[in-house]
């Protein structure tokens, strides 16, 4: 075997390249640090404006509080995929919110509050919560706990498709759009 000494970089390096690419476009991970504009702070309201003025459905907040290991695996396993981040990033501004923080910013509703009292007055006591907020700083939807990534873009496609509007219950639309999500956004949202 010492003849395949010399050879034995060459071998590695085709090897790896093989492999890269036999690993699918799916497989890719997103860093989910990518996944938020910005962690809260600022002005929300002059942020939703701007957000629907631009032509977006509205703005995803997602309270978390340190140490949550619920949120920790929904940022590793939903907010890394690609899709999820290119279909989020196209129809919401998206934001960070410690349920237990301390920092001052401007609300939905134009007041100036801190994060924690911010996430108590929008009952986002258990975390992960997701909240999507629309014209006026209206709560569009909202999802406790973490997401498998069909919820979360369905969660997503229920703003988009305005099914929010005519009071369809989200659980419901979830049932029914779950089969096929990732291909249907793929086709016909992005």
């Amino acid at each position: 075997m010492r003849w395949l000494r010399p050879w034995r970089p060459l071998l590695v390096l085709t090897f790896g390249a093989l492999l890269a690419a036999a690993v699918p476009a799916q497989a890719k991970r997103a860093d989910p640090q990518d996944f938020y504009q910005v962690v809260a702070f600022g002005n929300f309201q002059q942020n939703l404006q701007d957000a629907l003025a631009s032509g977006k459905k509205g703005m995803l907040v997602y309270f978390h509080q340190d140490g949550c290991p619920f949120c920790h695996k929904m940022e590793q396993t939903v907010f890394t995929k690609p899709l999820v981040q290119k279909f989020f990033h196209k129809y919401f501004t998206i934001y960070k919110v410690n349920i237990k923080g301390n920092k001052q910013f401007v609300d939905v509703h134009g007041k100036s509050v801190s994060q924690n009292k911010f996430a108590v007055e929008n009952r986002a006591r258990a975390t992960p919560t997701l909240i999507i907020f629309g014209k006026g700083g209206k709560e569009l939807v909202r999802f406790v706990t973490n997401p498998s990534v069909d919820e979360f873009l369905a969660m997503g496609k229920y703003v988009v498709d305005g099914a929010y509007k005519d009071g369809t219950d989200f659980f419901n639309y979830k049932r029914k759009v779950s089969a096929n999500i990732q291909q249907d956004i793929r086709r016909n949202y992005l």
